[in-house]
């Protein structure tokens, strides 16, 4: 099951589709199912009660299955924000290093690594918003890895700093690597079939309140419907933390390329 085209909407676009849908759902069953059954039922608030005692169990079971996954979803999201400030940390090590690196070994290497960050930030971000992976990446990376194995140190200072950009090198591209795992990742599609059954049975129980007014029973009903549809909202806003509009922002990236443009113009690593 994939809803892809719910990450095209904006934030409140989709927390009105996901309440509406809840409440729409709810609402109808109320009217029509909950108005049918006072019709024909003799004793109409015998099955109010038992129907209330039943929702009070599989609705903490409902809440709780709820609560996990929405755990679930904002642990992954702060995994995937953490990976790219670990990539950004990687990038910046790598550049400082490379700085004392003899001419013209430096300026390759510090414009080939200049080069990937203002690509993730201007090029690749906005396709992984989109949920794509773009192809160019690679080939940035193998710009700053072979400009990195071309330089051939002589003396043991150098070859030191070599090394250590050469750790330095690993540590990026696995960095790099971990945040490109988030673009796709998400619940999985079964869990999410669960989750709408879930919602939808206990929803479904609110139909049997009993109460001789109609508009109290769809005021209590829609109680419960607005906070499913706002749980559900939540859920998928975070599922995939680099798609939509919650999605999460190369920030770290974009600083590091401030910093990058202050060190090319005035010479002085500064922060980096």
């Amino acid at each position: 099951m994939t809803f892809y085209w719910i990450y095209d909407l904006t934030n409140l676009q989709l927390a009105v589709i996901s309440c509406g849908v809840c409440l729409t759902y709810t609402w109808l069953g109320v009217i029509l199912v909950g108005n049918a059954l006072r019709r024909h039922t003799e004793d109409p608030a015998g099955i109010g009660d038992f129907v209330s005692q039943y929702l009070s169990v599989l609705g903490l079971f409902f809440g709780l299955m709820l609560g996990l996954v929405a755990v679930a979803s904002y642990e992954n999201y702060g995994n995937a924000e953490s990976s790219v400030s670990v990539e950004a940390n990687e990038v910046a090590m790598l550049y400082r290093t490379v700085s004392v690196y003899p001419p013209p070994h430096r300026q390759l290497l510090q414009g080939a690594i200049y080069d990937y960050v203002d690509y993730v930030v201007e090029d690749a971000w906005p396709q992984y918003r989109r949920g794509e992976i773009p192809t160019d990446g690679p080939a940035r990376v193998s710009a700053i890895q072979r400009h990195l194995f071309a330089f051939q140190p002589t003396r043991i200072s150098e070859q030191v700093v070599h090394a250590e950009a050469l750790r330095q090198f690993a540590g990026f591209t696995e960095a790099t690597r971990n945040r490109l795992e988030f673009v796709n990742t998400g619940l999985p599609s079964m869990l999410w079939l669960i989750v709408m059954i879930g919602a939808a049975m206990t929803l479904a129980l609110l139909w049997f309140i009993n109460n001789d007014l109609l508009w109290v029973r769809l005021t209590a009903s829609s109680v419960l419907a607005i906070y499913v549809g706002l749980m559900m909202f939540f859920i998928a806003a975070m599922d995939h933390p680099l798609r939509g509009a919650y999605s999460i922002s190369p920030d770290a990236l974009i600083e590091l390329r401030t910093m990058m443009q202050a060190y090319r113009l005035n010479g002085v690593p500064g922060a980096l």
